[in-house]
């Protein structure tokens, strides 16, 4: 028997006939988007142009001789400019640092405290902290204790901040024997104030002279930092612990203890948003986690021994505040810790 033909299932048509694409078709697909790309380019070039006009650290330090409501923003990139390594060779330049001290030292005698004057003095601070000379220490000091007005309470913190990258550029060993210098992070260290208003203000300050102090060291800073470990303000006693555990101070350990404790609700303190608050106690449980670490390094399991039960409630908690991926990275951190502080030292041959 014959089988019968095949049938479409569906009635057949025929394809449209194939045609050369039109002059405007390419148009609209190959020139258009390359005029867009090329305006897109233009612009940024533009941009950039003009963001590197008066970049010449030379013209900007002539500049700011004569202030005006433009001046902070040429400061702003002078700082920029000398944190930058392509121009390392700034850093050493001291008739630039002994040129901008005199310009900050006009500054703070002179009583203004606008916006923006005031952040005129904030940045030449970020400017002079940068340098590998020391020309400017007593200016950035002076800065870190003028206050006759509230405002200028962003003006010493950020002078505090300048001393701390100062110390790192040129050694600690020549702020902490600078009498003026540490008095003043002490001084910094003890603001209290009564004015609700002022009050987050000056734990802020009294929380950077404490960074500054631990980023120093020595017994003067390090003694100072143990009675910070009592402060009211979270940051602060947080700020001393992480100094000392920096320093292989034991004395850390009470706040230290604090920091690591998954369920401590205070790290949060100061944050308006839940988020806000989860991201900070993240931040300080890591923290601590690193400052356990540094502690471990030149003390023994024994005096170790609280700090590592505190690590082994973090592997071991549900870390329930926070995403899976971080609580899995907090644990990690904290177990790889508490291993290194529980294996045996490898014997030397």
């Amino acid at each position: 028997m014959e089988e019968a033909p095949n049938k479409p299932l569906l009635d057949e048509k025929p394809l449209p006939p194939i045609e050369p694409p039109s002059a405007g078709f390419l148009i609209q697909l190959f020139v258009i988007p390359l005029v867009i790309v090329s305006i897109i380019v233009m612009v940024w070039l533009m941009f950039s142009w003009l963001a590197h006009m008066g970049s010449n650290p030379q013209e900007l330090v002539r500049d700011l001789r004569t202030p005006n409501e433009a001046s902070w923003q040429k400061a702003n990139t002078l700082a920029a400019l000398l944190s930058d390594p392509d121009h390392a060779d700034l850093k050493s330049d001291v008739g630039m640092a002994s040129e901008l001290a005199k310009i900050l030292d006009a500054q703070l005698d002179e009583e203004n405290y606008d916006e923006t004057s005031i952040r005129l003095r904030m940045f030449l601070c970020r400017a002079l902290g940068e340098f590998k000379v020391t020309v400017g220490l007593p200016t950035i000091v002076k800065a870190s204790t003028v206050e006759r007005d509230p405002a200028e309470i962003d003006v010493r913190r950020t002078a505090l901040e300048a001393l701390a990258v100062l110390a790192a550029n040129n050694g600690s060993e020549v702020l902490t024997s600078n009498e003026p210098c540490m008095e003043a992070l002490k001084t910094a260290s003890r603001e209290r104030t009564d004015v609700e208003s002022e009050k987050q203000a000056r734990g802020d300050l009294r929380s950077t002279a404490a960074y500054v102090l631990g980023v120093l060291g020595g017994a003067e800073a390090l003694d100072r930092l143990v009675i910070l470990l009592d402060d009211p303000y979270t940051n602060t006693r947080y700020n001393a612990a992480v100094g000392l555990c920096r320093h292989g101070d034991i004395r850390a350990t009470p706040v230290l203890l604090e920091m690591l404790d998954p369920e401590n609700e205070e790290s949060g303190r100061g944050e308006e948003y839940d988020s806000g608050k989860a991201w900070k106690r993240l931040q300080v449980i890591n923290t601590g986690i690193r400052g356990a670490a540094q502690l471990a390094d030149r003390h023994s399991a024994d005096e170790m021994q609280k700090v590592t039960e505190a690590l082994q409630r973090i592997v071991d908690s549900e870390l329930a505040t926070f995403g899976k991926r971080v609580r899995h990275g907090i644990r990690l951190n904290a177990e790889e810790v508490v291993q290194s502080m529980t294996s045996p030292s490898p014997k030397s041959d």
